[in-house]
């Protein structure tokens, strides 16, 4: 839910979240993207009031990474970067090492490298290589885990397809391609977007016949799917 606050001579653009959680929490994306998780129910007046009690803290947040903005757009990647990965979001740390890996250690993504340390063309094609890998995998697995829920004779084959504006497609001769930036979002997301596209099989319209399937097959969808679009789109 997109929403506009104006505190002074500022002017903002936020976010809200709803969720089943107690307290509300603010939270600035490195893209400059306000968002605020607020408890099921919570009224505009009520975020607004924590907004000005929070524009101090927002303000430096704000500050501090317009400095590193170029840097996060322009990835070159090296050790202090940030990456996200099935939903949260990690800092890069790279090490010389005897052997070429890539791991999730302590909180970090290490990439380990028998390279310089600061040879990022090196460092992008290990760093690709691994989210390739794990996309395979847990694709696979939410693909298979939402395909369950229908009775289809047999599953369409799964395949993966950069999309500009997309997060997957159901295509004409029978494949469900998902956006290899899926894997940067939590896993709920990656198989709600599976249970999206299977639900083409049949309904190729979003119609209300399609939404009325969809809210049987996972009742809280519009949920995870403004999450989605909110820190991900």
């Amino acid at each position: 839910m997109k929403q506009k606050f104006d505190y002074g001579r500022f002017s903002y653009e936020y976010f809200i979240e709803f969720t089943e959680r107690k307290t509300l929490a603010l939270e600035v994306l490195p893209s400059l993207r306000i968002i605020v998780k607020a408890p099921l129910g919570s009224t505009l007046e009520e975020i607004e009031a924590f907004l000005v009690r929070k524009w101090s803290w927002l303000e430096r947040q704000l500050a501090d990474l317009r400095k590193f903005k170029k840097s996060i757009t322009e990835r070159r990647y090296v050790s202090g970067e940030s990456y996200y990965y099935l939903g949260r979001q990690y800092m890069l740390v790279v090490e010389k090492a005897k052997n070429n890996t890539v791991k999730l250690e302590r909180g970090k993504l290490r990439i380990y490298t028998t390279g310089s340390v600061q040879n990022g063309e090196n460092n992008k094609k290990l760093l690709d290589e691994w989210y390739a890998r794990n996309r395979e995998r847990i694709f696979k697995q939410e693909y298979i885990k939402a395909f369950k829920l229908f009775s289809y004779k047999t599953m369409p084959q799964l395949g993966q397809r950069v999309m500009a504006r997309r997060w997957g497609s159901y295509t004409s001769d029978g494949k469900v391609l998902l956006n290899p930036r899926l894997i940067e979002a939590p896993r709920e997301a990656i198989y709600y977007v599976c249970i999206h596209e299977l639900c083409h099989v049949v309904n190729k319209r979003h119609d209300e016949v399609f939404y009325k399937t969809m809210d049987k097959k996972l009742p809280f969808w519009r949920q995870i799917k403004e999450s989605l679009e909110i820190r991900h789109g």
